[in-house]
């Protein structure tokens, strides 16, 4: 069941994580997270976890969104404590690179894990798919690693544009044929998190975020994909209006940073919206997250809305905080 077809359906960004004393123990098992997420078992498992805790609607694959690099033949590993660390290449030399055949048949793992996971999940219930924006894992691509600030990247944008373009081209065939395995495999719902939105200039929008995205959908579309798209446009805030009007997505996952009351009041009324949950609120929980989850009822009220976070769940969470917002919500 795809997740427009669940009333008032509840999920979170990152629920599969550090956040749960069951995951930890299963991700010990494995010396690093590449083993981890290609070992097909445990990527049922991780994926099904927040399942089994929670009463929510929505399950999303284990996943990262840097195996494309990884499958493109650009070495990337996980460093404990910093995150992820890519080999250094050119721009020329990244928009050259080319699937590997081993890459590619450790990413069959996953979409084996997915059949698995189709299978034992409740029908009742959605299966999230999902990659990176092109920009977004381009950003991690050049720049080598995670810092928040991308300067390299962003550089790129004036320095070498042409390139940066072939380069966003080829991640979008890429993400196009990831989206697609994972659909046919058993994912009724697909996501793009295009978690570095924010770095772009608003003049460069079309070329960087806009059609990009758009080529991944309208070719989702013409291979027959009928599963409902959702975008994470992270950190453009009030500029998040004209990225809707300009994307063909289902649903605009809204980042926590963005007044939900001001969105609603702005936007067409057939835009389904997704999020907007403070992950920090969340941790914190008290009065305070009571509050936020009741406003964010309150504003939502009428309109269709999915219920989530809006960023992933911080790894230190209290679990008795997030079953405090399913209460509130399913209340």
């Amino acid at each position: 069941m795809n997740i427009l077809n669940i009333e008032k359906p509840i999920w979170f960004m990152r629920q599969a994580g550090r956040h749960l004393p069951e995951y930890r123990e299963l991700r010990s098992k494995k010396k690093n997270f590449l083993e981890f997420c290609f070992d097909k078992n445990s990527i049922v498992e991780a994926t099904l976890q927040p399942i089994k805790r929670y009463k929510i609607d929505c399950a999303i694959i284990f996943c990262d969104i840097l195996i494309v690099p990884y499958v493109l033949g650009q070495s990337t590993s996980f460093i404990k404590g910093e995150g992820p660390l890519l080999e250094s290449l050119s721009l020329e030399d990244l928009t050259n690179l080319n699937t590997l055949p081993q890459k590619e048949k450790d990413l069959q793992n996953t979409y084996k894990a997915i059949k698995e996971v189709r299978e034992k999940l409740n029908k009742n219930k959605s299966l999230i798919g999902f990659c990176g924006g092109p920009w977004t894992v381009a950003c991690y691509m050049i720049n080598g690693k995670g810092d928040g600030k991308f300067k390299v990247a962003t550089e790129k944008i004036k320095q070498e544009k042409t390139l940066l373009i072939q380069l966003l081209d080829k991640l979008v065939e890429q993400s196009v044929e990831h989206l697609y395995q994972q659909y046919v495999c058993g994912c009724d719902t697909l996501m793009i998190f295009e978690s570095w939105a924010g770095l772009v200039p608003y003049q460069e929008y079309k070329d960087i975020l806009i059609d990009p995205v758009n080529k991944i959908i309208k070719k989702l579309q013409l291979l027959g994909v009928s599963a409902p798209i959702i975008l994470l446009p992270r950190g453009i805030n009030k500029k998040i209006i004209n990225y809707i009007e300009k994307v063909n997505m289902d649903i605009i996952s809204v980042d926590y940073n963005i007044d939900i009351e001001w969105l609603i009041k702005n936007l067409r009324t057939d835009m389904i919206l997704q999020g907007n949950l403070d992950p920090n609120i969340i941790n914190k929980g008290g009065k305070e997250l009571e509050n936020a989850v009741n406003r964010l009822l309150k504003n939502t009220r009428d309109r269709k809305h999915i219920y989530c976070s809006g960023h992933g769940l911080l790894p230190n969470t209290p679990i008795k905080n997030v079953e405090s917002v399913i209460e509130i919500i399913k209340n």
